[in-house]
């Protein structure tokens, strides 16, 4: 009784998410304000991820369920001129959702996520500076509206406890710009890291270089889909140190429209990690892989995840990740519902399900 309550409760919901996603015209509702000769303007937008989860408890013996905004966003990018921009979000993740203890997330708290101004001296050479997502990996740099699975990989953000960041981002500078008919990119920063007693650390630096071998993507953020639109091949490589942590990463990213609307979209990212003496993430390596086809003529997106968490000198259980997931995208990352079944593992752990099952209304 309870398997079968537990299925028409997650079908009820699928349904009443499909709707929601086929009724919704995003596009008709942007805000935009702008001067009478257009050089200068104000765009408003809204991210919001409505969703629901039942994974299984620690022990296996049970799962616990929630209903939750995963994301809710005031998104906005002023323009002055074709040289000044900035750009910038708000958030409140993870609102309404349960607590281990039996309470909620009921913080009503709105905070800055990204806050970043952008002076563009030329397409090769810009300089943003504030509060930025850094682009560790392509996945790390990835807009969360536009990802191919539910979330990002649950590795992906290994550092950001243990350097004092905020989700993957830090407060710095970096230059950044784009070569060789836009084949080469590049990446160069200086962030506050972790300060330590007295703020006397040594500062946090960031680099990446990725190379376009079609396609290249010369916005703040990378995309995890296009859905069968655009055709792009990347190859990069990042590193992040500060003292003795340290991060190396190579990627690859491909994006590629397939005949009738269809398309295929593959990642792949390998970081090695090690904190030294200096922040606590122990020697590993974590791998990331998505793969999805995109059906253009019933806009649907079957998809696969797999992440993978290893220790040096099994300081720490591995993990293991592996995600099966469809997407409906009637309005494509405007309004869309995605369903994933995750197969959670561990060294030495209890294997646990999770089910979870989104709706996303982006408007922008």
């Amino acid at each position: 009784m309870g398997v079968f309550s537990r299925r028409m409760g997650w079908s009820a919901l699928a349904v009443t998410a499909a709707a929601a996603a086929l009724a919704v015209h995003p596009a008709a509702a942007q805000l935009q304000f702008s001067t009478a000769d257009g050089g200068t303007s104000l765009k408003l937008g809204v991210l919001g991820q409505l969703q629901a989860q039942d994974i299984d408890t620690p022990d296996g013996k049970d799962s616990a369920k929630d209903l939750y905004f995963r994301r809710l966003r005031l998104v906005g990018q002023f323009k002055y001129g074709d040289k000044l921009s900035v750009y910038f979000d708000t958030d409140s993740p993870n609102l309404g959702k349960g607590n281990a203890d039996g309470t909620k997330n009921v913080n009503t708290s709105i905070y800055i996520q990204d806050f970043v101004v952008t002076y563009t001296f030329a397409h090769e050479f810009q300089l943003d500076g504030g509060e930025i997502l850094l682009a560790q990996s392509y996945n790390h740099n990835t807009s969360s509206a536009q990802l191919m699975p539910l979330d990002f990989g649950p590795f992906t953000f290994t550092e950001t406890g243990a350097i004092q960041g905020n989700v993957g981002r830090d407060y710095g500078a970096q230059a950044r710009g784009y070569l060789g008919s836009d084949h080469l990119e590049y990446r160069l920063g200086i962030f506050q890291g972790d300060r330590g007693k007295n703020e006397v650390n040594a500062f946090r630096y960031a680099g990446r270089l990725s190379l376009w071998v079609f396609g290249a993507q010369t916005g703040l953020f990378y995309r995890g889909t296009s859905l069968g639109q655009i055709q792009s091949m990347e190859i990069g490589g990042s590193f992040d140190r500060q003292k003795q942590y340290s991060a190396y990463t190579g990627d690859f990213f491909w994006d590629q429209p397939v005949g009738n609307g269809d398309g295929v979209t593959l990642q792949f990212d390998y970081t090695k990690w090690d904190g030294g003496t200096f922040i606590p993430i122990p020697k590993q390596n974590t791998i990331l892989a998505e793969a999805g086809y995109y059906l253009g003529a019933i806009k649907t997106q079957p998809f696969f995840q797999y992440s993978r968490e290893n220790f040096d000198r099994h300081s720490s259980p591995d993990q293991k990740r592996t995600t099966f997931g469809l997407g409906f995208f009637p309005r494509g990352h405007n309004s869309d519902v995605k369903f994933a079944y995750t197969r959670l593992q561990g060294t030495g752990q209890v294997s646990r399900n999770q089910y979870q099952l989104q709706y996303q209304i982006f408007i922008w």
